[in-house]
């Protein structure tokens, strides 16, 4: 009997486990460039400065576009890291948009997220080839 049980929650968790581990691998990361130079929208935006303030990042909703600012001449880009939950929750979406234009140019990146969702963005600076984010601002939370 004592056996069965410790199986079943052997079993189970391994269950959990391959779960949580579908749902967080079953997103796609995506990676864009800020090319845009005036979004096709207008509206408020929401803002994240990097603590040097190397970089800055806003989310503007009506229309779902992200600017993005390289504020200093340091070899890194600005980028904004976001992230999209669903009404439940569950985080559905992520990815970086990237201004790698050099220092003190900016550009505005659109996306399409579904209405009501939680986005939660940063403004960070980061290596142009990807490879890392460093000084990065705490996080935003918005409505997409």
């Amino acid at each position: 009997m004592r056996k069965r049980r410790i199986a079943a929650a052997i079993a189970a968790t391994a269950g959990a486990f391959m779960l949580f581990s579908t749902q967080a691998s079953a997103i796609t990361w995506e990676k864009d460039f800020a090319t845009g130079l005036s979004p096709s929208s207008s509206g408020s935006a929401v803002w994240s400065y990097s603590p040097n303030e190397d970089a800055s990042a806003a989310f503007q909703e009506n229309g779902d576009w992200f600017f993005v600012s390289d504020n200093r001449a340091d070899g890194f880009s600005g980028v904004a890291e976001w992230y999209l939950y669903n009404p439940s929750g569950t985080l559905v979406r992520g990815g970086t948009v990237w201004m790698s234009l050099g220092a003190g140019e900016s550009r505005w990146q659109n996306k399409d997220f579904a209405e009501g969702y939680k986005l939660k963005f940063r403004a960070c600076r980061g290596h142009s080839d990807g490879t890392y984010l460093e000084h990065c601002d705490s996080w935003v939370t918005t409505t997409a």
